[in-house]
């Protein structure tokens, strides 16, 4: 019997010392706790650019947030900002340019649909949204982005946040600021 519990015995006190956000458990409740979540992690350069700007807008938010893991996004961020003649380290140091890459790829409204909106910077981008019928919501074409709200299962109660990916290689996974 003690062979049996000493597995468990061992795994409960290290869970218990984890934190819930950190764990792949975690279910985010709105788009600005999902940045939030996401941002603890030291690579994750987008979201952790996102967070003053999402703290600073009241009401819902739609954000975009590329399907890849965290060193695809600051890779793809690096080849963008290069061809600005700008560094990752420039970026990281100055709040403008991240508020800038924010403004480009949050819309101020809970959940995208069929029309044409606008994100933070002003910038119109005509959407499409389909349903996928399989449940997980609609699928949006968003100007050359596809996306998919994560949080779509969380609704009415929470913003959207929207998975993007490319329908054509090589070009941006996230708007140009």
């Amino acid at each position: 019997m003690t062979r049996r519990l000493l597995p468990l015995a061992l795994t409960l006190p290290l869970l218990a010392g984890c934190d819930p956000q950190g764990l792949d458990l975690y279910s985010p409740t709105d788009a600005r706790d999902y940045v939030r979540s996401c941002a603890r992690a030291r690579s994750d350069v987008m979201c952790r650019a996102m967070q003053p700007t999402l703290a600073a807008v009241s009401g819902p938010v739609s954000v975009l947030l590329p399907n890849t893991g965290d060193t695809e996004r600051e890779e793809a961020l690096t080849r963008f900002l290069a061809g600005r003649g700008t560094t990752l380290a420039a970026f990281w140091s100055d709040a403008a340019l991240q508020a800038a890459f924010a403004r480009a790829n949050i819309f101020p409204v809970a959940q995208l649909r069929t029309g044409t909106f606008r994100t933070l910077d002003g910038t119109p981008h005509e959407v499409t949204c389909t349903d996928q019928g399989s449940g997980l919501g609609p699928e949006c074409q968003i100007g050359p982005l596809g996306g998919v709200d994560r949080l779509h299962y969380r609704k009415p109660q929470a913003d959207s946040l929207y998975a993007t990916s490319l329908k054509t290689a090589g070009q941006l996974i996230f708007f140009p600021f």
